[in-house]
């Protein structure tokens, strides 16, 4: 590649091998608009989750065609760049799982967060890092890429700015251009930025007679003999390499682990072997013990809010999916002849094998009277009016619904035709609302991959299992 045109070339190339007659080109407008950061930032949509250790990590993820760029120039960088073989994470082949192995057994067991990782990493060197030896392209092909994979945020007091965090009044940002965490290509952007940190660390771990590796921002050392100390020369020397890579070592979240306590390296336990946590196993048993025992509804109950809270989404996916996508990484971790793994798969499958063809468009996912939804969710439903403006002859027309929360969230309740005479005329009496409740369903649907909740007069028949009456309650269980 000499130049933008042949840039774009090979990446329409790359799509149409990928999509074959359904790939549409990239134009060269296309790609001297997404070039630009100040541009592209407009083309992100940001939202934050949970941190394990607290607090929130913003994501950053691009909009359909923009990701599609960005899409099949990872493709392009992947084929390039040769990984070190301290980087162990966003590699092809490599997983949490080898990373760990680097580490069991040993003494000692360091490990670091470096802050901010992604935004701390600018535009200028990512166009650095593409012009070097590792990738070898020239100051056209490397502006542009580096176009492409930087946004403008805002910093404040040298730091991100999170869309949830209200600043100083008066408070004065500069905005800068930087990786954002969320697109296609930074994950490989910053193993090409930190081949230097990983080249000289690797080198400064030979020479102390230590194992090195790095998973992305999450930096382990470890070994038979402790060189650790605070003041001590190896963590002199590794604290003044990593300013002089121009990155902030997070001291928050250092931890230095001895044998004999629970040894941790991104997730692992790797005290002797390789490992999940207890709590990893127990949360999937837990989850097919209430499947099992009480039914899908109840199940389901409690995965919607452990999931809300905790990843801050209105809509959870499907439980199955989650549970699934759990086994699988047991299954990674502990391999295919582990009988934990084994007799989990065994109850997921057989629990899962009373599921139905599916006979409409909407699936009812479960359903629950109105007084066990209250309960079993721990939360209040709540009926209200809102008028919708109409037109002029005829003036505004009244909506009924209804609501719940789920942590911090207002969540929607749909409400069928059915319904809606009733809570209008319960509306302003509380005993009427209360009357109500008792008469009416809430069912957990999904027209395709639309997920909703649904106030109904009747529970629905073709429900995800087949379902029974417990004495003891109004809950609809499946069995």
């Amino acid at each position: 590649m000499t130049n933008r045109h042949s840039l774009l070339t090979l990446l329409n190339s790359l799509k149409k091998d990928d999509l074959g007659d359904k790939a549409h080109p990239f134009t060269m407008a296309q790609l001297n608009y997404f070039c630009h950061p100040t541009r592209n930032a407009k083309h992100y949509k940001v939202f934050t989750i949970p941190k394990k250790s607290g607090g929130v990590r913003e994501i950053s993820a691009p909009v359909k065609m923009l990701k599609s760029f960005q899409t099949y120039t990872n493709m392009l960088l992947q084929a390039l760049y040769e990984p070190t073989s301290a980087a162990m994470g966003f590699v092809p082949g490599r997983s949490v799982v080898d990373n760990a192995m680097n580490h069991v057994g040993m003494n000692y067991v360091l490990n670091l967060d470096l802050k901010d990782f992604f935004p701390s990493i600018p535009q200028a060197r990512v166009w650095g890092a593409l012009k070097s030896k590792a990738i070898g392209f020239n100051q056209e092909v490397a502006s542009a890429v580096a176009g492409l994979c930087c946004t403008e945020i805002d910093f404040y007091d040298g730091k991100p700015v999170l869309t949830t965090v209200d600043l100083p009044k008066g408070a004065k940002t500069e905005k800068r251009n930087v990786l954002p965490q969320g697109a296609p290509t930074s994950p490989i952007l910053t193993n090409i930025v930190s081949r230097n940190l990983d080249r000289r660390l690797k080198h400064l771990a030979a020479r102390f007679g230590l194992n090195y590796t790095r998973y992305a921002d999450d930096i382990t050392f470890s070994s038979m003999h402790n060189v650790y100390q605070e003041e001590g020369e190896f963590m002199t020397e590794l604290r003044k390499i990593v300013a002089e890579q121009n990155f902030t070592i997070n001291e928050k979240k250092t931890r230095f682990q001895k044998k004999g306590s629970r040894q941790e390296v991104t997730g692992l336990i790797v005290s002797d072997r390789v490992n999940v946590t207890r709590e990893y196993v127990r949360s999937i048993g837990s989850l097919l013990y209430i499947w099992e025992r009480y039914g899908y509804d109840s199940a389901f109950a409690r995965f919607f809010q452990h999931y809300t809270l905790k990843v801050n989404r209105v809509s959870p996916p499907s439980m199955e999916r989650v549970l699934q996508g759990k086994l699988m990484y047991l299954k990674m971790v502990k391999g295919e002849e582990s009988l934990v793994w084994q007799r989990l798969q065994d109850r997921f499958d057989k629990v899962c094998s009373k599921k139905p063809v599916k006979v409409s468009d909407i699936n009812y996912v479960a359903a629950y009277t109105m007084p066990a939804f209250e309960k079993q969710f721990s939360t209040e439903i709540s009926f209200f009016a809102k008028e919708i403006p109409g037109k002029k002859e005829k003036g505004p027309v009244i909506s009924y619904g209804a609501s719940f929360k789920s942590g911090n969230e207002g969540i929607i309740i749909s409400v069928s035709d059915s319904c809606k005479e009733l809570i209008a005329s319960a509306i302003g009496d509380e005993k009427a609302v209360t009357d109500l409740k008792k008469m009416l369903y809430v069912a957990y649907c999904k027209r395709g991959e639309f997920p909703y909740w649904l106030v109904m007069k009747s529970r629905p028949r073709n429900i995800y299992a087949s379902t029974v009456r417990r004495k003891e309650g109004d809950l609809f269980f499946h069995g």
